[in-house]
């Protein structure tokens, strides 16, 4: 039973499957929601911190989930550890940009954690160039 489990969790190819793409969406939807708090001068709040860490969590998974599956997989030369420090980069992305904006407390800083969201979906989308399908 034990080794069917197994199999059934190396079929499931969770990072081949539509999961980084809705990493990828909700970076983005993240990154829209800051430009609202920009566009009205607003500083962070809670909710937008709920909102990345829960992105920081799903980060987590698709990272969790890569290095047990990195073992059925080709990822040659540089590969692998550009895939993983594609990944690695996307965990501390939301973190930096929260602690810039609560610091300065301004427009810009604001504005920071907006960049952080879109280069957040632009990792995800590299890492997943990198990964074979």
């Amino acid at each position: 039973m034990k080794s069917r489990r197994w199999t059934a969790l190396g079929q499931s190819d969770l990072v081949d499957s539509p999961f980084p793409s809705v990493v990828l969406v909700a970076s983005l939807i993240f990154a829209a929601v800051v430009l609202v708090y920009v566009v009205l001068d607003r500083t962070p709040d809670w909710g937008l911190l709920g909102a990345a860490g829960f992105i920081e969590g799903l980060t987590l998974v698709l990272l969790v989930v890569a290095g047990i599956q990195v073992g059925g997989v080709d990822l040659s030369g540089g590969a692998l550890v550009t895939f993983f420090g594609y990944l690695v980069a996307g965990l501390v992305l939301l973190p930096a940009g929260f602690v810039w904006s609560l610091a300065e407390r301004s427009r810009g800083a604001t504005a920071v954690l907006m960049v952080a969201g879109l280069t957040q979906a632009f990792v995800i989308l590299r890492a997943m160039q990198v990964w074979p399908s």
